[in-house]
């Protein structure tokens, strides 16, 4: 299987270093909570709160989803037992991949129960056009179309995970 560069390294730390600052701006001075999305966030995250200057807090949620059902990415479980506290806090969700929104509407729902004072929603890659809920990403490292992405973070098959940059099979 060949796998095609479509963000280099260097493209990646750019778009990351420019969200980390928007966050910063975004929070002012108040401290912050990054939560990543298990497991395809754990190299966006570790990059991310570095270039977030000041208080950071980072947690994770674990999403297994059936991965044969690529169309709607059905949830079999969700491990969100919030055992970190969030309310009055400003608080940043990570996702890999946002398609559907079905996920992610979900647990921007749970998460707004426990009373952050803001809630906003990144993603390493958002697919807009497989929306099937209505749903807005605040920040997006990259938009992209169709295809099955590897490298930084994201497997295809168990493979691929820890290449540098973002591809393409």
């Amino acid at each position: 299987m060949t796998v095609k560069v479509l963000y280099s390294e260097q493209q990646i730390q750019k778009r990351v270093g420019e969200i980390g600052s928007a966050i910063r701006e975004d929070a002012g001075e108040a401290g912050v909570v990054v939560i990543g999305i298990l497991k395809g966030t754990t190299v966006f995250i570790a990059d991310l709160i570095r270039q977030i200057s000041g208080n950071v807090r980072y947690e994770f949620i674990d999403v297994m989803t059936d991965v044969s059902d690529t169309e709607t990415a059905a949830a079999l479980e969700i491990n969100f037992l919030a055992h970190f506290p969030i309310a009055g806090q400003k608080v940043y969700l990570l996702k890999d991949v946002v398609s559907t929104g079905v996920i992610e509407t979900y647990l921007l729902n749970q998460l707004r129960q426990k009373g952050p004072k803001s809630l906003n929603l990144i993603a390493l890659l958002d697919r807009p056009e497989l929306r099937t809920v209505p749903l807005e990403v605040d920040w997006a490292v990259f938009t992209v179309g169709d295809g099955t992405y590897v490298g930084y973070g994201l497997e295809h098959d168990h493979r691929y995970g820890n290449l540098p940059y973002l591809g393409v099979v």
